[in-house]
């Protein structure tokens, strides 16, 4: 997986992929990468995409994620490979008929909201730096590099993280609780800087 989304969306390394994906060659088998966020990967170790998967034989991401589109993922591999994940799809019930209208949402996360993801992480980042201001908030700014900001709140909190939650969907702020002291925030499109200090000084305004 890449980005890691279970500890903040760390990317892995390219060198680290190159090495996976020799061992996996080298004792025939087949790398696939699940790279929902890949593109925010490829922004956070500078390197193009299409380097940062070329150990793989196979990639899944998402348009729906960081690129913002409504829905949809897609699969990318050799010739056969997509002959093969066709039929399966096909033998699953899978496939949508008259989907020209989301293929379009889907050409429009390609061509330009890769080319923004920088700003999402600006964003994770300006968020990270202001919960770590908020008594109650434990959080290291210093791991966010791409757009999941992963914090949670200490055992003489006010409110635990549902009850956070829930006190800040009344501000139509929608952060999702993990278990009873922590938060996964994800940036996106629609958060900009100024949304993301809003949501520092609602979560300020019930910690203290």
């Amino acid at each position: 997986e890449n980005t890691q989304a279970a500890v903040g969306g760390q990317p892995l390394p390219v060198d680290y992929l190159d090495a996976v994906g020799a061992l996996c060659h080298a004792n025939g088998l087949k790398l696939h990468i699940d790279g929902a966020r890949i593109f925010n990967a490829a922004v956070a170790v500078n390197e193009d995409v299409k380097r940062v998967v070329q150990a793989a034989d196979s990639v899944q991401f998402c348009l729906s994620k960081g690129l913002c589109a409504p829905v949809g993922s897609m699969i990318v591999g050799s010739a056969d490979f997509i002959r093969r994940a066709r039929r399966i799809r096909k033998a699953m019930g899978g496939g949508l008929r008259q989907a020209g209208i989301l293929a379009a949402a889907g050409i429009i996360a390609l061509e330009e909201m890769t080319e923004r993801l920088a700003e999402d992480h600006a964003v994770a980042c300006i968020l990270a730096e202001g919960l770590a201001t908020i008594p109650h908030i434990q959080i290291d700014p210093s791991q966010i590099r791409t757009n999941i900001v992963l914090f949670s709140v200490d055992e003489s909190s006010p409110l635990n993280a549902p009850q956070l939650a829930a006190a800040l969907e009344k501000d139509n702020i929608l952060i999702r609780p993990v278990y009873t002291q922590n938060f996964r925030a994800v940036t996106h499109y629609w958060i900009t800087p100024e949304r993301a200090q809003f949501v520092v000084e609602r979560i300020r305004s019930y910690l203290t």
